[in-house]
């Protein structure tokens, strides 16, 4: 009993303190391809930002009440939304960025400025999160939250 104990031990340690196969220019190529999404989206791209996500992303936010599952879905949702807006412009504030392994994390402070077809301009102010898997070599987008701050 001890020893099965002292292995299962030593394999947890193992796994926590293990290096994780992180290549030292995968950071620096997540942070190029999220300053790339981030354009194609102020850009109204939504053909070539669509393109550029995983078969099974899922969105979730301020865009859509509901999670949206899919390129498909994420293009009508995109296009409803660009048809809505004559600009749209996402910043991004002091992004923060983690890759483990094939996963990564793009997330931080944001701030839309959004000056729809119809009615006053408007801005809002939040919190994102941007989730990375690594597929052939190259990162693809899997999952998008944006959330609000109240009280801006």
């Amino acid at each position: 009993m001890i020893c099965r104990q002292v292995v299962l031990a030593f394999a947890v340690i193992t796994l926590c303190f293990a290096p994780s196969v992180v290549r030292g220019d995968d950071l620096a190529d997540l942070r190029a391809v999220f300053d790339k999404d981030i354009r194609l989206f102020n850009a109204h791209n939504k053909d070539a930002f669509v393109a550029s996500a995983h078969d099974d992303i899922i969105l979730f936010g301020i865009l859509s009440p509901f999670a949206v599952k899919g390129k498909e879905a994420l293009r009508q949702l995109m296009q409803g939304y660009f048809d809505d807006h004559v600009r749209v412009m996402f910043t991004p504030v002091n992004p923060e960025f983690f890759v483990a392994g094939t996963s990564a994390l793009a997330w931080g402070h944001y701030t839309i400025a959004e000056q729809p077809k119809v009615g006053p301009r408007e801005t809002i102010h939040g919190r994102y999160t941007f989730t990375y898997t690594k597929v052939d070599g190259k990162w693809l987008l899997v999952a998008m939250h944006l959330s609000p701050l109240q009280g801006y």
